[in-house]
């Protein structure tokens, strides 16, 4: 009878979400990320606004824009639950970073099934759920996991699916993460061999454009020199600009612009001695 029932659980997850991880048609890079609410295991409701976004909804909670690691997966999943404990050493490791990461669970029996494994399996990452698969369905989940790099703006930068035990999840994590705080682009190949692009430029379209743009206007070249030299100090370009209200790669142009023109008056200097 165990084996019926298994048999019968990956039938039903393989109706729910295609038996072959090709089909799922994940949410592009450079999109805006679907908002969403979800009740957490511990009963409170949890908002992506609440982390990221143009305007934070709950200002009261938190005052600090976040890098929010979005992972789908379920308790009937085998690669979950060799991703989560990643996920899990990759959220300890960031803790005092602007950094969440969330675990959206598409088990439709909910917090009855969900909460007693978490337990079992230790896990201590934030879990929320997500029982009649609503928001898996805005992100495009078909397979799972399903993972989600989102910026302190709300815009997607990675997608992947699936689960590659010959490449750990934290590696691949940090260099997307140092790739959105220095403006470069890069790729990640995904397990299933594809190559996933990583978007750093910000959202697409004249609107967001004109939006950035105005944001930088606000600020007085004081305000840009302060930001800056936090920079220069040593604290992560992602972090400063959540703090002044811009996006990382608007002030990564800045810091080149700076370096530039300070290399154009040593030069200067230099020839006139």
């Amino acid at each position: 009878m165990k084996g019926i029932g298994a048999v019968v659980i990956a039938v039903v997850a393989l109706a729910a979400f295609g038996a072959n991880a090709q089909e799922s048609k994940l949410l592009q890079a450079g999109s805006a990320a679907p908002s969403f609410s979800l009740p957490s295991l511990s009963g409170d409701r949890v908002s992506l606004s609440i982390y990221c976004g143009e305007t934070l909804s709950k200002p009261y909670v938190n005052k600090v824009r976040h890098t929010v690691i979005l992972s789908f997966w379920a308790t009937y999943c085998k690669p979950c639950q060799k991703e989560i404990p990643e996920l899990q050493s990759f959220a300890e490791k960031h803790k005092k970073d602007n950094i969440v990461v969330m675990c959206v669970s598409i088990d439709k029996e909910g917090a009855d099934i969900v909460e007693p494994f978490v337990k079992e399996k230790g896990y201590t990452i934030q879990v929320l759920l997500d029982p009649y698969t609503k928001t898996s369905e805005r992100y495009g989940v078909k397979s799972l996991p399903a993972l989600y790099v989102i910026d302190t703006m709300g815009i997607i930068r990675f997608a992947s699916r699936g689960y590659d035990e010959k490449n750990p999840l934290g590696p691949k994590l940090e260099k997307v993460l140092k790739a959105i705080r220095e403006g470069t682009k890069i790729t990640v190949a995904d397990d299933g061999g594809a190559v996933v692009p990583v978007d750093t430029a910000g959202p697409k379209g004249p609107k967001a454009g004109s939006e950035d743009a105005a944001r930088s206007a606000k600020l007085s070249p004081k305000q840009r020199w302060n930001a800056i030299a936090r920079v220069e100090c040593g604290e992560p370009i992602d972090k400063v600009a959540a703090a002044v209200g811009v996006a990382p790669s608007e002030l990564h142009a800045w810091y080149n612009e700076l370096k530039k023109a300070a290399s154009a008056l040593w030069a200067a200097d230099t020839a006139a001695r």
